[in-house]
Parts: C-alpha cells; structure tokens; sequence
C-alpha cells in the first residue's frame, strides 16, 4: 500500500500541505499529520470526504490526537473535497477546511 503525507498546521486558519493532494498508484494510504502544538485533530471523522462512493469505503481513523489515516482506493481520475476538523486545546474551538483530493495524479 502507498503512503501520503499531508502537513496539517494553523495559526487559526487550517493549512494542508499538499493542497491539492495528488494520488497516483491504488489503495493509498493518506496520513494527516497536525504540526502545530496547542490544537488536536476531533476524536471522530477528524477527516470526511465530502462525496466518498467507493473511493474512500472506510470512514478517517484518527490514531492519536495528532494523526490521522485514511485510505483511498483511488481507481478513477476525480477530484474529491474532504474537511479537516481541528479543535484547540485551551478552549475547545472548533476549525475547520475543505481541501481537494486528486485521484489519478
């Protein structure tokens, strides 16, 4: 199974790096990683794609506060939006964004 890294940082607005996230071989595995101490990924669906079908079979599995996996079939050429739900620490706001995914890349 392949890997991808996304960084996932905030200075109180989400960045992923790669934006769009590019996908090429299949059953992918991509790993978010938070940077940025003081904020933690939600304990449920840190990581939803907006429209899965069978791309994305498994809801995001989130391994520590600060990693989350989620796999990718990636067996077509679409663009796929997914949200990153973050939440700080010290007071419990809740943030969020809606990168791109690339199948077929």
């Amino acid at each position: 199974m392949n890997t991808v890294n996304v960084s996932v940082s905030t200075t109180g607005m989400i960045s992923c790096t790669p934006d769009p996230v590019p996908i090429s071989g299949s059953n992918v595995n991509i790993v978010f990683n938070l940077l940025t101490t003081g904020y933690s990924f939600r304990s449920n669906a840190a990581v939803v794609v907006s429209n899965p079908g069978s791309q994305f079979p498994n809801p995001s599995v989130t391994a520590s506060s600060i990693l989350v996996n989620l796999f990718d079939a990636n067996s077509d050429n679409k663009h796929y939006k997914y949200t990153v739900h973050l939440v700080n620490d010290s007071n419990g706001e809740s943030l969020s964004v809606d990168p791109t995914i690339e199948n077929g890349r």
